[in-house]
Order: C-alpha cells, then structure tokens, then sequence
C-alpha cells in the first residue's frame, strides 16, 4: 500500500474541553451529495474511543510543508499534540492554522472495517487555502499541487 499516494489528514475533536487529533492517512471524498468524507482510525489506538465520544470531527487536510505535524500527531509518545501549535476553536473542534482545506463534521457513522473502524463523516463545513496539499508516498512526504 506504500506505492498508493495518500493524503495527509489530522482528524481532531474535543472531549471534555481538551483537544486531541491524531494523522490520518486513510481519507477520501465520499458523496457530493449530502457532502461526505470517510476516514478510517485504527481500533488498537485511543482516538477511536474519543470520537465515538464526542460524535464529530474536524479534518484538517494538511498542506505542503506540514510534515512537522503530521508526524507530531503520529506520535503515541507525546501527551500533548496541541502545545506549541497554531490552532484555534472553529464550532467547538480544534482547527489547524494552515491547513490546505477544512472539513467540520457533526454527523458520523461508524462501521467495522477489520482491525480499523470506518467513519462515514457528513460535511457541515468546508473551507480551503491553498492548493497545495501534503501527501505520502513510498513513506516520503510530498508536496502535491497543481502541474506548473
């Protein structure tokens, strides 16, 4: 699967007033209409719980040159992924400064998918800034954007 370029997403929400996220590489559009996104979040992993907590996302599509964040939420060993970070509340879920795009999303569905849990995620809310996206592959982080 390292030879199918990804793209690069940190999945964020509140629970209890306390920020979390985690990089998320399984992501892609799903319906244009009503606007959806799946995502997919590994069951061995504590983010699987929260959102099935808290009931929304947000996505954050990182952008090129992002590769700092993405591997700071990768990271199991560090408590606090936000500290240090540009981000702000956007409707009550952690939104990276920066980000390529934006998606808020307050209905999920949730689905088994092996040793992973699928998430149907209807999109509230979009914004972008930018075109150029961070993508993975081959275990490199690319800069995807348009051809010149």
């Amino acid at each position: 699967m390292a030879r199918v370029p990804a793209p690069v997403t940190v999945i964020t929400t509140m629970v209890d007033g306390v920020p979390i996220g985690t990089t998320v590489s399984a992501f892609a559009s799903l319906s244009i209409a009503p606007p959806m996104a799946f995502l997919a979040l590994d069951n061995r992993g504590g983010m699987i719980g929260r959102v099935r907590d808290a009931g929304r996302i947000g996505i954050n599509i990182l952008a090129a040159g992002q590769e700092e964040i993405a591997i700071r939420f990768a990271r199991r060993d560090l408590p606090d992924r936000f500290a240090g970070l540009a981000w702000h509340d956007d409707h009550g879920l952690p939104r990276i400064d920066g980000a390529v795009a934006w998606l808020r999303c307050e209905q999920l569905q949730l689905l088994p998918g092996g040793d992973h849990t699928v998430i149907l995620a209807h999109v509230d809310d979009a914004a972008t800034a930018g075109d150029h996206s961070l993508g993975y592959h081959l275990r490199t982080f690319r800069d995807v954007g348009p051809a010149t």
